[in-house]
């Protein structure tokens, strides 16, 4: 790895089903108690906050907190809404702003607007129009004709330079992992979902070896670019080593043994300290500097983030 590695980012991802006292409030002792990035992410099937209205909001009340998406569904919305959208943000919050999208994974999501579930090819196919979308957007009118968008002379306001938008793709899959490699600032490395759901199968693809296996991939598909990714991976746990009953649940859902945990990095066992040995021991194998949780992992991760 790089003799120099990124400085550590931790994010939290929050569902933003708050009033907005308590949205406000979340948002600021994120910033004081020095986290870098708050993420919603978008589902239809949950109960949860619009991203980019509920990320504009936390923007007003706060001055150093990155908004991001985490992650904004590609099948569900127009990629010239996305790219008006983000635009507009990222300009209002100074730059603050940081665009996560995916191919869409949730069927469920789709059942609920009754909008067509895709093979996996078809929504990547249709993420690489989109993202061709938004990198031309702010440089004028924009015209696109492609297999799956046409756009005629859309109006934009553009974007200054100082706040082009970082780009997240969450990718878990080869062809994914070569889009990233083309396309991202971030890559965030995910379970490979083949049943639409979040089962034992797409955790026990996430795996420290799996995880490293994906990295290379993109290492190869991104050539000297590499070096300008900054790699992203969610925690999904953070356990203290006497909480049995726990680690046995969490080992049993990756469909391992408690000590088979140590071979998932996405789950951190022990105290503050041993947690913060864990992710620099991460960092060193595999580049991964960027880490989000959701709250109340994230709510756990606190003594973590002032010991590194």
């Amino acid at each position: 790895m790089s003799v120099s590695p990124r400085p550590f980012r931790f994010g939290v991802i929050s569902l933003g089903n708050y009033a907005r006292p308590a949205w406000e409030d979340l948002a600021r002792r994120l910033e004081a108690t020095g986290f870098d990035v708050l993420h919603v992410p978008q589902h239809f099937s949950l109960p949860i906050a619009p991203a980019i209205p509920a990320l504009a909001l936390a923007a007003g009340v706060t001055s150093t907190l990155t908004l991001s998406t985490l992650v904004l569904d590609n099948e569900v919305t127009h990629p010239t809404v996305v790219a008006r959208d983000a635009s507009w943000l990222a300009t209002m919050s100074d730059g603050r702003f940081e665009l996560g999208l995916g191919a869409g994974w949730l069927p469920a999501d789709h059942e609920v607007i009754d909008a067509p579930w895709r093979t996996g090819a078809e929504r990547v196919d249709r993420l690489e129009e989109s993202l061709a979308i938004l990198r031309a957007y702010g440089d004028g009118p924009l015209d696109f004709a492609g297999k799956h968008y046409t756009v005629r002379s859309l109006a934009n306001v553009p974007v200054p330079h100082a706040h082009r938008i970082p780009l997240l793709l969450g990718a878990g899959g080869p062809r994914m992992l070569r889009l990233a490699a083309e396309h991202a600032d971030i890559v965030g490395i995910t379970p490979r979902i083949r049943s639409g759901r979040v089962d034992r199968a797409a955790a026990r693809s996430m795996t420290l070896d799996a995880v490293l296996d994906r990295i290379e991939v993109l290492r190869e598909a991104a050539g000297s670019r590499f070096a300008e990714l900054e790699l992203h991976l969610t925690l999904t746990a953070a356990i203290d080593a006497a909480d049995t009953a726990r680690l046995e649940r969490t080992a049993d859902a990756f469909g391992t043994t408690v000590d088979g945990l140590r071979d998932v990095p996405t789950v951190l066992v022990g105290d503050p300290a041993d947690m913060a040995d864990q992710l620099l021991a991460l960092r060193e194998r595999s580049g991964i500097s960027y880490l989000s949780a959701f709250e109340d992992v994230a709510r756990r991760l606190e003594p973590v983030l002032n010991l590194l």
